[in-house]
C-alpha cells in the first residue's frame, strides 16, 4: 500500500485535541498499586471500590478523574485502565458473578478479589519497547470480549455520540470482523505524512472510491434470510434526538456510505488512534444541528511520528543522560516503564514531561547497594546512558559504594515476631533475624493475609522518639505494658567511645589519589572537597596508613598533629 492522496484541512477555526493522558504510564501505575494491595471489587456491579478508584485517579495522568469519582463514584478513564489490565491478562477476577436466587435478574460478585499475575506483567515489562507496543496495540485491535464496537461505544477521550444499540444482535453487525477493520484503517493511516492536517471527508471519499467494502463486505454472510432481505444497512438509523430510530438508512441512499462508513471512520479516529496518542483530531466549533448520531464533526486529523515509528517497527531505544547535578534525563517516545523501574530505586522522579527528569538520592543508592552486594552502580548507569559518567558523579558514587558496606538501610518494612511455622509469611520475608523474628515487606498486605488465615495478628506502630510497649499478655521478647509499669532497676552501663581522625591534605590532587586508594581498600571515610579533608574512625587508622604507604612512590609524606 503506497502513499494516499488526501486533501489537507485548514484548522484555524477548529478545536484541536491531542490526548493528554498516557495509558501506558497509567497501566504501569495500576499494576504497581494492585500488586501492593488486595482489592475487593464491589458486590453489586463488580466495579472498583470508590476508595481504591480515588487513590488510583490521584496517581494517574487524568487530573479530572478524581472529580468524576467524587460526582459519579467512578471514572471512565480509571475503568478503561482497569479493563485494559484485565484483557491483557495481567489481572484476573470473576466477571460472571452468581445469581442470589430465582428472582435475581442481575449477578452479584461476593468476595471478588483482584488476582495479579506478577510474572506475566514482569515478562511484558522486560520486553523491548517495540514488542510491548505491538502487544498492547494487538490487544486493543482485538477488543475486549463482549465489548461494544465503535458504532456503539463512545471513546473514553472523544466527543462523538454513538448509534443506539437496539437491534445490533441481528442483521449485518454480528458478521463484522472489527479487529480486521481496525488493522486495515491503521495500515491506511500509516501511508499519511506526519504533522499534516488531513481532511476527514477526503479520507472517507478515498475509502468510498477505492475500498467501498472495507467495513461491510459486498455480500455479507447473513445468518437469517430475514436479515438478507433487510439489507446491509438495516442496523443503522438516524434521529432528531440521541436515541431515536426515525430515519432508516438504505443501500439506495446516494450518501449511505458517508452516513454509515463515514460515521465509523470518525469514531475510529477518536478511538484507538486518539487514546494511544497516534493521532490528533480537530472538531468543528459550531453547535451541531443535524440528525444523530452526529456526522462530519471530526473535520481533520494528523498522524504523529510516534505512530509511524511504532507501525514500522522503528521505535528508538530510550536515551538516558546523567547530568553533573545528579539529574538523570530520560528521553523516550513511549513511557519507559522498565527503564524507570531500574532507576526509581536509585532516584526520585522530579518531572514527567517530554523528558522525564530524576534525581539520584544517596539514601536510595545506599539501600539498593545494601540489598545487592554485586551491583555495579557505575557500570549500570554507563550502560543505560551509553557514555562515560561526569567525573564528579563517578567520584560520589564510588564513595557511596564504600559507605554502603557500613550499614543496611530498610524502608517501608516492618518487624514481624511470631512462630517459626507461619507459611503465609514466607513470601514477605526480606531478612530472618532469628527463627521467630523477621524483617518483612508490604506490612499492610501481610497483616491482611494473617487475618484471613485466622492467625489473630497484633499490629503495633511505634513513634519516632520512643517504642510503644506491647500489650501485657503478648508473647514477645520485647517490652510489654506490664514490664513498662514496673519501677526501673539500676543497671550497669558501658559507654563506648569512637575517636575520629581527620587528615588535612595540602592539594586536591593528593586528596583524590588517597581517596581512591581508601575506596579501593573499602575503608569507610568522609571526604570534604572544599576543606580538603578526609575523616575516618581511629580503628581504621592501620588501613589508612597502608593506603598512604602506597603513595610513597610519588610523595614523601609525613603526618603532623595539629596544635
Amino acid at each position: 500500500m503506497g502513499k494516499i492522496d488526501l486533501a489537507t484541512e485548514n484548522v484555524e477555526n477548529l478545536d484541536l485535541f491531542a490526548n493528554p493522558y498516557d495509558p501506558r504510564r497509567d497501566l504501569h501505575l495500576f499494576m504497581n498499586y494492585a500488586a501492593d494491595r488486595r482489592i475487593k471489587r464491589l458486590h453489586r456491579d463488580n466495579c472498583l471500590p470508590k476508595t481504591d478508584a480515588t487513590r488510583l485517579a490521584k496517581l494517574m495522568t487524568n487530573p479530572g478523574a478524581v472529580n468524576e469519582i467524587n460526582e459519579h463514584s467512578d471514572s471512565d478513564w480509571v475503568d478503561y485502565i482497569d479493563q485494559l489490565a484485565w484483557v491483557l491478562g495481567f489481572i484476573d477476577y470473576d466477571t460472571r458473578g452468581e445469581y442470589a436466587g430465582y428472582s435475581s435478574v442481575e449477578p452479584s460478585f461476593p468476595d471478588n478479589y483482584i488476582a495479579v499475575n506478577t510474572s506475566k506483567y514482569e515478562r511484558f515489562l522486560a520486553a523491548p519497547l517495540q514488542i510491548r507496543e505491538r502487544r498492547l496495540l494487538s490487544t486493543l485491535l482485538q477488543g475486549v470480549p463482549e465489548e461494544r464496537n465503535e458504532f456503539y461505544q463512545r471513546s473514553v477521550v472523544g466527543r462523538l455520540h454513538s448509534f443506539p444499540i437496539w437491534g445490533s444482535a441481528t442483521g449485518v453487525m454480528p458478521t463484522l470482523d472489527f479487529a480486521k477493520i481496525r488493522r486495515f484503517l491503521l495500515d491506511l493511516l500509516q501511508q499519511c505524512d506526519s504533522d499534516v492536517w488531513y481532511s476527514t471527508a477526503s479520507l472517507i471519499q478515498y475509502l468510498k472510491a477505492e475500498h467501498p467494502f472495507f467495513l461491510i463486505p459486498k455480500k455479507p454472510a447473513f445468518k437469517h434470510e430475514r436479515d438478507r432481505k433487510q439489507g446491509r444497512y438495516s442496523n443503522f438509523c438516524e434521529s432528531k434526538d440521541l436515541w431515536g430510530r426515525e430515519v432508516q438508512i438504505t443501500e439506495q441512499d446516494v450518501d449511505a456510505f458517508e452516513r454509515v462508513e463515514g460515521r465509523y471512520v470518525e469514531r475510529f479516529l477518536e478511538g484507538i488512534p486518539l487514546v494511544m496518542g497516534y493521532v490528533e483530531v480537530a472538531y468543528r466549533r459550531a453547535e451541531y444541528k443535524g440528525l444523530f448520531p452526529d456526522i462530519g464533526q471530526l473535520a481533520a486529523f494528523r498522524v504523529d511520528d510516534r505512530f509511524l515509528h511504532a507501525m514500522a517497527g522503528e521505535i528508538p531505544a530510550p536515551k538516558v543522560t546523567v547530568q553533573p547535578n545528579f539529574e538523570l534525563h530520560v528521553e523516550s517516545e513511549f513511557y519507559p516503564a522498565h527503564l524507570l523501574s531500574q532507576l526509581t530505586p536509585l532516584a526520585d522522579v522530579v518531572r514527567e514531561e517530554t523528558i522525564i527528569t530524576l534525581k539520584l538520592r544517596k539514601k536510595k543508592v545506599l539501600t539498593r547497594l545494601s540489598d545487592n552486594d554485586g551491583l555495579d552502580l557505575i557500570g549500570l548507569l554507563q550502560d543505560l546512558s551509553r557514555r562515560e559518567l561526569p567525573q564528579n558523579i563517578r567520584i560520589e558514587l564510588e564513595e557511596w559504594s564504600g559507605a554502603a558496606d557500613v550499614f543496611t538501610l530498610y524502608e517501608k518494612v516492618a518487624l514481624l515476631e511470631g512462630d517459626e511455622d507461619l507459611p503465609a509469611v514466607d513470601a514477605f520475608i526480606i531478612e530472618s533475624i532469628s527463627p521467630t523474628i523477621r524483617i518483612v515487606r508490604a506490612p499492610d498486605r501481610l497483616f491482611t493475609t494473617l487475618e484471613e488465615a485466622e492467625q489473630v495478628p497484633l499490629r503495633v506502630k511505634h513513634r519516632a522518639s520512643t517504642l510503644t510497649p506491647l500489650p501485657e499478655k503478648a508473647r514477645t521478647v520485647f517490652a510489654t505494658a506490664a514490664k513498662q509499669a514496673r519501677p526501673k532497676e539500676r543497671e550497669a552501663a558501658t559507654l563506648k567511645r569512637a575517636v575520629a581522625i581527620t587528615l588535612h591534605l595540602p592539594t586536591r590532587q593528593l586528596l583524590e589519589k588517597l581517596r581512591k586508594e581508601l575506596v579501593a581498600a573499602r575503608t569507610p571515610i568522609e571526604v570534604d572537597q572544599q576543606s580538603l579533608t578526609i575523616t575516618f574512625s581511629q580503628r581504621h587508622e592501620p588501613q589508612v596508613k597502608k593506603s598512604i604507604k602506597k603513595l610513597a612512590k610519588d610523595y614523601v609524606i609525613r603526618i603532623e598533629d595539629l596544635p
